[in-house]
């Protein structure tokens, strides 16, 4: 195959600078839009991105548990919020989905920027990938970005081309 052919394709493809993640076949979920909002009225709903690629909507969970205070969830916490979806609004094809997956551990070595204040009464948008870590049979919830009041990023190649590609799924952003 032509040398310039191939690193065209790669380009195209868009491959992340480390494409190593090799998540448990029972994953629940991988990416996470969360919501809230508590000007004007609390608002809080999302979307989680299961392992078949289905993007599932909630709208103000009776509960929704978060990671704990070294950042990771236990498999059962992922199922519970889960279960606080109520439809079903997008289905990911399964390979643009792996090549997604693939760059959540390039993701979780990110750097954090700083967190600016862009707005005021606008909550937060957050999106979030999860990563498996064996030793703590737990996952890892990995910062992505936020909008809304703050605006903040995962400085990471990988981060920024989730960013990109989540914000697709109808996600509340107030900056391009």
């Amino acid at each position: 195959m032509n040398t310039g052919v191939l690193v065209t394709m790669l380009v195209a493809m868009g491959s992340c600078e480390d494409c190593e993640y090799d998540p448990p076949e029972d994953q629940p979920v991988y990416f996470e839009y969360n919501y809230i909002n508590h000007a004007w009225g609390y608002q809080h709903h999302g979307w989680l991105i299961d392992g078949d690629g289905y993007v599932r909507y909630f709208e103000s969970p009776d509960s929704f548990r978060t990671a704990d205070s070294s950042g990771y969830m236990t498999p059962e916490d992922l199922e519970y919020n889960l279960g606080q979806t109520d439809s079903i609004v997008d289905q990911v094809d399964p390979e643009e989905l792996q090549g997604y997956i693939d760059c959540i551990s390039g993701a979780a070595k990110g750097e954090i920027g700083e967190s600016i204040n862009i707005a005021a009464d606008a909550g937060a948008s957050v999106l979030t990938c999860y990563m498996y870590d064996q030793v703590m049979d737990a996952y890892l919830k990995v910062f992505l970005a936020q909008s809304g009041d703050w605006e903040q990023f995962n400085l990471s190649a990988e981060a920024e081309k989730l960013v990109s590609w989540l914000r697709g799924f109808n996600v509340f952003w107030l900056s391009e």
